[in-house]
């Protein structure tokens, strides 16, 4: 019996690729830093922090980056959308947590601004932990809960490969906000692929392992 939903968060229930992309090119390319790089990058479903490695050397001259970065996108918020069909999310009988490797302050702000905190039991944003996949290994230890008995939604090919690695069910969402392509995301094989929220609700309603 499935008995928590683990959501992933942008791409998967906010349209926030180009707010990220936008604000993350904007602050690296005047370093000389090509876009196709930059976009690689971001491509592989790291932490804002983990990205800023693989350019900017010194822990400092990051953080301050990393800064910049948030305060840009987060200048963004009331420019961020729902993905379709968001509301079914309260209508799925079980636990709903949110774990999401963008920061608090970004986060927060924008479950306020759309209206749909209240849709989960907890939300555990990327401040509170430096690997997505430690953390929700320990909150399942912690609430009792097995890995086959729990879905984990989310958009991209990273978010396959993380539920695969903690023996999770997943969901991956490939509509309109997906961050990676149908193609990306067949190729590393999903348990489930759909287009939007209301495909997840009926598949955690019916699922039996």
């Amino acid at each position: 019996m499935i008995k928590l939903v683990i959501f992933d968060f942008d791409g998967t229930i906010v349209d926030s690729k180009r707010a990220y992309y936008n604000s993350i090119s904007r602050h690296l390319i005047p370093r000389g830093i090509k876009g196709d790089e930059i976009n690689r990058a971001i491509a592989l479903g790291l932490s804002l922090s983990e990205t800023l490695k693989r350019f900017i050397p010194g822990f400092f001259s990051r953080w301050l980056m990393r800064r910049s970065i948030m305060g840009d996108v987060i200048g963004r918020v009331n420019g961020i959308k729902k993905c379709h069909d968001v509301s079914l999310i309260k209508e799925i009988p079980r636990r709903k947590i949110l774990v999401t490797n963008s920061l608090s302050g970004f986060v927060y702000p924008v479950l306020k601004h759309l209206g749909i905190r209240n849709y989960f039991a907890e939300v555990h944003c990327t401040d509170e932990f430096g690997d997505k996949g430690k953390f929700i290994m320990t909150y399942l230890k912690l609430h009792g809960i097995r890995p086959n008995e729990a879905f984990y939604i989310g958009d991209r090919v990273s978010d396959i490969k993380l539920a695969k690695k903690l023996g999770l069910h997943n969901i991956i969402i490939n509509g309109r906000c997906a961050w990676d392509s149908r193609e990306e995301v067949l190729r590393a094989k999903p348990e489930f692929i759909v287009p939007d929220l209301r495909d997840v609700k009926r598949i955690v309603e019916k699922f039996r392992g």
